[in-house]
């Protein structure tokens, strides 16, 4: 036994060991993404953004304004300003802060409308200089889930490149350098 650790010690066998892993990886196809171009698939169930939806023949919103969601949000994270009375209630102002949200998904669950007026979306990215960039108003959450990659018609409701240009417009410049 001795004998056999004394062999490994002198000729460095857990180097040698390191090393042929080492080469061995160094033939393999690298499995590292370029972030910006390439991104990962996200599970089916993977729970991201949440947006509203509404019809896109019509324009016509799916959304009741029942309240259950925001009901059922345990952080309340949810607000929604509704208008109208009986069959004719809508949500009139419907804000998610994701500063707050922990995407349970209880909200989605507890939504009556077929089809859900509010979905996950398989988006994780949340780009913002502030804290109120993290607001989303309803139609930034109409964009959020017609952005959706697996939807491929025309948007004429959304506002996909104008959200860059407030956050753009919000952005803190650059002070000049003092000339010296």
């Amino acid at each position: 036994m001795e004998i056999s650790r004394a062999l490994k010690r002198f000729f460095l066998w857990d180097i040698v060991c390191g090393m042929a892993l080492t080469f061995r990886h160094m033939f393999r196809k690298p499995v590292t993404l370029q972030y910006p171009s390439e991104r990962w698939e996200a599970p089916e169930r993977f729970r991201g953004f949440l947006g509203l939806t509404r019809d896109f023949k019509t324009g016509e919103e799916n959304c009741i304004g029942c309240l259950n969601c925001e009901k059922a949000c345990p952080v309340d994270c949810i607000t929604i300003v509704t208008a109208g009375k009986g069959r004719e209630m809508y949500a009139r102002e419907f804000y998610i802060d994701y500063m707050r949200c922990m995407y349970c998904g209880l909200c989605t669950e507890a939504c009556p409308t077929t089809p859900k007026s509010i979905v996950h979306t398989h988006q994780y990215e949340t780009p913002g200089f502030f804290r109120d960039d993290l607001v989303y108003e309803k139609e930034r959450l109409y964009d959020v889930w017609e952005k959706e990659v697996n939807y491929r018609g025309p948007r004429p409701w959304g506002k996909l490149f104008g959200l860059r240009n407030v956050e753009a417009a919000r952005r803190p410049k650059a002070q000049p350098a003092a000339a010296e």
